[in-house]
């Protein structure tokens, strides 16, 4: 009997020590911003984006302008206007001061949601290059280097540059259509 449990409990240690294989872990890591910055799609964005920027600031440049040009004529009139004449000019210039910040504000959120419109095709085209390129080359995940949490990757697991060439093709593929 004693050796019946002898037995059994070397074999149950033994069956104990023996693990199921696992799976090969393989993460890569990609750098989303300079794939954007680097990759022909992203180039083109943000030259068309800049373009739309440019004129934008040259707006709000031409109402500031004008804003310190008024400053400028309400000081000088400031001597000779009467009282009443001086609190007209004063809210006039606050109204003014007003409209040209809420058109800031709004000019910042067009801007916006014109980048996030420029930007969405790339991304969705990126999105299917990360995954058919973590397919292909068998990476169980590919983690963006920004991502909250990570602390230190070998500059081996780095993927951006073949990410960018795969981008670049699918880009290229997908303007033929």
């Amino acid at each position: 009997m004693k050796w019946i449990i002898a037995l059994t409990m070397c074999a149950c240690l033994l069956g104990a020590g023996v693990a199921p294989a696992q799976a090969e872990v393989k993460i890569g890591i990609v750098n989303i911003q300079d794939v954007l910055e680097k990759s022909e799609p992203g180039q083109s964005v943000m030259a068309e984006f800049q373009g739309k920027a440019d004129e934008v600031k040259k707006e709000l440049e031409k109402r500031k302008n004008e804003l310190e040009k008024l400053r400028g004529e309400m000081e000088k009139q400031s001597l000779v206007l009467s009282q009443d004449a001086k609190q007209d000019k004063e809210l006039e210039f606050k109204r003014k001061v007003r409209d040209y910040q809420d058109y800031v504000q709004v000019t910042q959120r067009n801007l916006q949601v014109e980048n996030d419109k420029l930007s969405k095709p790339i991304m969705e085209t990126l999105g299917e290059v990360l995954k058919d390129f973590g397919k292909k080359n068998k990476f169980t995940m590919i983690v963006d280097v920004k991502t909250p949490g990570v602390v230190y990757t070998d500059e081996a697991n780095d993927v951006t540059k073949q990410v960018i060439l795969e981008l670049n093709k699918a880009w290229r593929e997908h303007k033929k259509k």
